[in-house]
């Protein structure tokens, strides 16, 4: 309907959109001041393409032109077993991904609370550590191995027989609790609890989106495995569990020749890439077929939990804290008497394994972490905000915009081997290894692409007021709706850098992510030096594990507000 108030002044009232016309932020036409928000992004992602570019001429450049590098790692028997590994690692992803499935059902119909917060502990780990408690569990000396003293036994559990057995289950337990909680906040945004009967027919709860990071996020770490390989297993099994991750690291020390090692990063990146591309579109069969919102549910009459969910859920919490206890109680003995003895023996209690690592500078080396985890995590959130406000709300052109997005995407799931080796190469020339700050920058550009991808579907699923009126910039840092998504990148990235291992090993020499390094420098002589490496374990997990049990409703809330699109 249109009223004439003044010659020359017309008032459309509709009730469809207006079309045209300056809304309350004006034209939304983001100028060349609103495309400045992408450009610190812009540089850190070209920071990471150029070495990407270089491992993929490398590996184009061989005897026979473009091919020649590819046909001699394809024809390596060892690398073409550890490639046979990489895809065993996809198998067992699958496996804690559909076992967190049905955990996560199971959960929801008994109404576990508890058992969750410790089923997630594990997530703020690093795998080092991981590997390190299992292999202390799993130690063949009844001495000291926990499985071999219960079950009276000498099973040789860390040999060929029984290694990927216990590779699975350190992977299990770092990842399952992360897949459960994901997938339980996805039944409850769809409105799904328990199973579902529609018609008469049994149906199973769908977890909307959420799947797809589920998916994507345990895959492609199960095919980036490295240090829980390289910790786990004793030096006369690698070669059986031998992944490219890890024999692109040995090729590399054997020989100066780059073209065979780049190869095998792209054959390494195309697999992620194909991996990750069926397990999106695996992941989006479990979203709802229609869209809906959640159903409207009657309160809920308090009963009295069967018996059954009590026991189950004691159960479950007592195996998850189980490698804890192990890592605790090892810690909590002399270097002498854990080396020798189990970790449940009165005999050699005290705290010199602590002691002996404050000799080892673990202390200093501790606020190292915490310089370098504050420095990348501060970087990181400073450029992607940004970044995702421009993709979200800079008016950018649709084509420009999903061009954007998907090459996001392909550069989260780059595994390190497809620019680590350039980087070092020319910080090596230019004098700049062991730099924390560079070493921050290097975490930065790693972990940059993902974050914009959490924070720019947060946008998404928080749209701009019912006015229409587009949030300002400074509103972003302010707003309770787009908080979730912040602490989530800030608390992943921080864990993730914090946690690094690959990165500083590879890179990094002696500093700038002590922590890790110390660790690994322990594990050497794993059997005379397990005290040691127990209290540098948790010395290294308690910041993680406390910033992760502080933040981790947020972090899930801010990690389920959508899907890349």
């Amino acid at each position: 309907m249109e009223i004439t108030t003044k010659p020359g002044l017309r008032l459309e009232v509709a009730g469809r959109e207006v079309r045209g016309g300056r809304g309350p932020e004006g034209p939304r036409d983001p100028g060349h001041g609103r495309l400045l928000y992408g450009l610190p992004a812009a540089v850190l992602i070209v920071g990471l393409l150029i070495p990407m570019a270089l491992t993929t001429f490398a590996a184009l450049d061989g005897d026979i032109p473009i091919a020649g590098n590819f046909i001699d790692v394809l024809s390596d028997l060892d690398a073409l077993s550890a490639a046979w590994h990489s895809v065993l690692w996809v198998g067992i992803a699958l496996v804690v991904v559909a076992a967190g499935y049905v955990i996560a059902v199971l959960s929801q119909v008994m109404r576990w609370r508890a058992p969750l917060y410790f089923m997630v502990l594990p997530f703020g780990v690093s795998a080092l550590v991981s590997g390190a408690v299992f292999r202390m569990i799993f130690d063949p000396v009844p001495e000291r191995g926990t499985v071999n003293a219960l079950s009276g036994g000498s099973t040789v559990w860390l040999g060929p027989e029984f290694i990927w057995l216990v590779l699975a289950l350190a992977f299990a337990w770092t990842w399952l609790g992360f897949v459960v909680v994901l997938f339980r906040k996805g039944f409850q945004e769809t409105g799904h609890s328990g199973f579902l009967t529609e018609g008469g027919r049994f149906v199973l709860p769908k977890p909307g989106p959420v799947a797809a990071i589920v998916v994507l996020t345990v895959l492609v770490a199960a095919i980036r495995v490295f240090d829980l390989v390289l910790i786990t297993a004793p030096g006369s099994v690698q070669d059986d569990v031998d992944v490219v991750g890890l024999h692109w690291w040995r090729m590399t020390l054997r020989s100066s020749d780059t073209g065979r090692p780049a190869a095998l990063a792209v054959l390494l990146y195309v697999f992620v890439a194909v991996v990750t591309v069926f397990g999106l579109r695996s992941a989006r069969r479990l979203e709802p077929a229609v869209r809906r919102s959640p159903p409207a549910v009657a309160p809920r009459q308090r009963t009295r939990r069967p018996w059954p969910s009590w026991i189950i859920g004691l159960l479950t919490s007592a195996a998850w804290l189980f490698p804890i206890v192990v890592l605790l109680g090892t810690a909590l003995h002399d270097p002498v008497a854990a080396g020798s003895a189990g970790w449940w023996r009165g005999d050699g209690l005290g705290l010199g394994s602590f002691a002996a690592i404050r000799e080892a500078a673990a202390v200093t080396a501790l606020f190292g972490n915490v310089l370098l985890a504050c420095l990348a995590t501060a970087l990181v959130v400073a450029t992607a905000v940004p970044a995702a406000y421009l993709l979200t709300w800079g008016a950018l052109p649709g084509w420009l915009s999903r061009s954007a997005t998907t090459l996001l995407l392909i550069l989260a799931v780059a595994p390190v081997q497809m620019y680590l080796g350039p980087l070092r190469d020319m910080f090596s020339r230019l004098g700049w290894v062991g730099s924390p700050a560079l070493l921050a920058l290097v975490h930065a550009m790693a972990g940059l692409p993902f974050a914009i991808l959490v924070v720019r579907t947060a946008f998404l699923a928080a749209p701009p007021d019912l006015s229409g009126k587009l949030p300002a910039m400074d509103a972003m840092w302010r707003r309770g709706r787009y908080r979730p998504a912040l602490i989530a990148v800030a608390v992943m990235e921080f864990i993730l850098v914090w946690n690094d291992f690959i990165v500083g090993f590879l890179i990094a020499d002696a500093g700038p992510t002590p922590l890790t390094l110390l660790l690994w420098g322990e594990a050497r002589q794993f059997g005379t030096s397990t005290g040691t490496i127990a209290a540098n374990a948790i010395l290294s997990a308690v910041v993680p594990v406390a910033l992760l049990l502080m933040t981790w409703p947020r972090v899930v809330a801010g990690l389920t507000g959508g899907v890349a699109r």
